[in-house]
């Protein structure tokens, strides 16, 4: 998928947890700080350049926890984009962020050797 196809259909269904309503014909010089930052993100995400996503999110000044909680691309939140999109680079920076964020706890197994 393209970028222009990716904003075309990104701008329409991007929504950040702020509660921000974008109204349905927003062009692109309509849309607001956030909603650019957001679109910025999405774009990152789906092009699978994690080291670009980190520059935008900087860029924005938004953190990786208030990316994952809160940036929703297409209906989905940031991660599960990243996986829809195959976006494998992207997936493997966040997802120890997205395992913290919502408190997955893993439990193993550590016997010493006698």
């Amino acid at each position: 998928m393209n970028s222009m196809t990716l904003f075309r259909s990104a701008a329409l269904t991007i929504t950040v947890a702020t509660s921000l309503a974008m109204p349905a014909t927003a062009s692109k010089g309509d849309l607001s700080y956030i909603e650019q930052a957001v679109l910025s993100v999405c774009i990152e995400a789906s092009q699978d350049d994690a080291f670009g996503l980190v520059k935008t999110l900087k860029a924005h000044r938004i953190s990786k926890d208030n990316a994952v909680k809160k940036v929703v691309c297409n209906s989905q939140p940031l991660v599960d984009f990243a996986r829809a999109e195959q976006a494998h680079k992207v997936v493997k920076l966040l997802a120890p962020v997205e395992r913290r964020v919502n408190g997955n706890v893993t439990i193993q197994d550590v016997d010493a050797p006698l």
